[in-house]
């Protein structure tokens, strides 16, 4: 634990940087305007107090606080960290002096595995945006991407015959910039190339627009080729920008015991996107389209589709898995269905991160332990009355081992487990509780990720 707060303690200690622009011309004499933006990639939820009252609570990554107006005065500033075991210890006490009619921006930027996560305060004078015009300010945000050209262009402008609006090297920042209202393009390259390794596509502006758009690091699903992606923030929040050619990530399971190797198919394409999956495996995550994808699934010495054209609505930017259930025995009651689900992947230095899955059907409802030791005799169950077809993402636990157990619901007598699992900081551990591979007992898990 001690580790864990120093460490926290370097990352959200405040420097001030400035000059530049607005959030609007919003202020009174006697007022300022502060923000924070998350755009630190492994870091934790955190809450952020100003003088014992509550200024930010539960910031994730891509996300801000929006301008808060306060009074122009010092602040005792306390910034408390969200760590999985519930606590949230306050890892920065600081002063600081906030000039009326000034907007500050605190960007959280860095890692906090490689000890290099900051907050970059970005200051500037409060003034109203032109009225026709749209104003942007730049941050490059991303620790891992070297200096940068960006072009900000109409839609159809070729980048090659093109100079660079900017250039910027990591935590840079641009003077803020007024340009007339409309559709716009945004292109990022290596400094002097003209490779471009983030592309927009089209983004409308409308007048009276006014963001700091910070190009952060791309932990999200859909793209593995663009580095980054841009965190808008305006006013009252912030939405990020992705690659145009981003999709969503998508991943298909076999969980039906009885059943042999299964082929998926998207869109009615000829081509399976996964061909003779077999029971308690998955395959990759496959880049598909966002939107709504048909999903087929076929016996491939079979005729008739198993499930056919079972729609499945995808987002930019997210992750899936597409989970095929049931039994192939008719006299039970659990048909052969297709489970979708969004899966939280964003890796967490300070927290294990898991997810799970119901999908026996022999199983009944659980309840789920993960205690210290294998004794649970006395432990509440951490997941209580877990259903068949029921999902949990992106749960938080402390590094460090633990032991899983499951039992039937009020029981103490476990079914799967236990298992010791040495959870570490920043990785992923999921798994789907299972039959065996003929069905019924005993029961076991398909591991994924670190459980894989």
């Amino acid at each position: 634990m001690k580790q864990w707060l120093m460490i926290l303690y370097v990352i959200l200690g405040f420097s001030l940087y400035g000059c530049g622009g607005s959030s609007g011309g919003g202020n009174s004499h006697t007022q300022a305007s502060l923000r924070v933006i998350h755009a630190g990639a492994d870091a934790p939820k955190v809450n952020i107090l100003a003088n014992q009252s509550a200024l930010v609570d539960g910031l994730d990554y891509g996300e801000s606080s929006g301008f808060k107006q306060v009074a122009s005065q010092n602040y005792n500033v306390k910034v408390n960290a969200q760590l999985p075991d519930q606590t949230t210890p306050t890892v920065l006490t600081e002063d600081y002096d906030l000039k009326a009619e000034r907007n500050y921006s605190a960007i959280a930027l860095g890692s906090v595995a490689d000890n290099t996560l900051e907050v970059l305060v970005v200051e500037n004078a409060d003034s109203a945006v032109a009225s026709g015009y749209v104003r942007i300010q730049a941050v490059h945000g991303s620790p891992a991407v070297p200096t940068v050209d960006v072009y900000v262009t109409a839609p159809g402008d070729d980048v090659n015959t093109a100079s660079p609006t900017l250039t910027l090297s990591y935590r840079q920042f641009s003077d803020q910039l007024s340009v007339p209202a409309g559709d716009y393009r945004i292109r990022i390259a290596p400094e002097g190339t003209k490779t471009v390794v983030f592309d927009s596509g089209t983004v409308p502006l409308a007048s009276g627009t006014d963001l700091l758009v910070t190009a952060a690091p791309n932990v999200y699903g859909g793209n593995t080729t663009s580095p980054v992606v841009l965190v808008a923030a305006s006013g009252s929040g912030a939405s990020v920008i992705f690659d145009q050619t981003t999709g969503a990530d998508l991943r298909a399971v076999h969980g039906v015991a009885d059943a042999p190797a299964v082929n998926v198919v998207l869109n009615n394409s000829a081509t399976p996107a996964v061909a003779d999956l077999t029971y308690l495996n998955e395959s990759p995550f496959l880049q598909v389209p966002a939107g709504t994808q048909d999903v087929t699934v076929n016996v491939p010495s079979l005729t008739t589709d198993v499930l056919k054209d079972v729609p499945v609505p995808l987002e930019q930017g997210k992750f899936y898995n597409a989970i095929v259930l049931g039994s192939v025995d008719a006299s039970d009651a659990f048909d052969i269905e297709l489970l979708p689900f969004e899966e939280d992947r964003r890796k967490v230095a300070t927290e294990a991160k898991v997810s799970l899955v119901h999908g026996s059907v022999s199983a009944g409802t659980v309840d789920v332990y993960i205690t210290p030791t294998a004794d649970i005799s006395s432990a509440s169950p951490t997941i209580s009355n877990f259903a068949y077809k029921q999902t949990i993402t992106g749960v938080g636990l402390m590094p460090g081992e633990a032991v899983i157990s499951v039992t039937p619901a009020g029981s103490k007598t476990v079914a799967i487990g236990p298992l010791t699992v040495n959870f570490e900081g920043g990785k992923l551990y999921g798994a789907v509780a299972q039959d065996a591979a003929s069905g019924g007992a005993p029961l076991g898990v398909n591991g994924f990720d670190e459980l894989n």
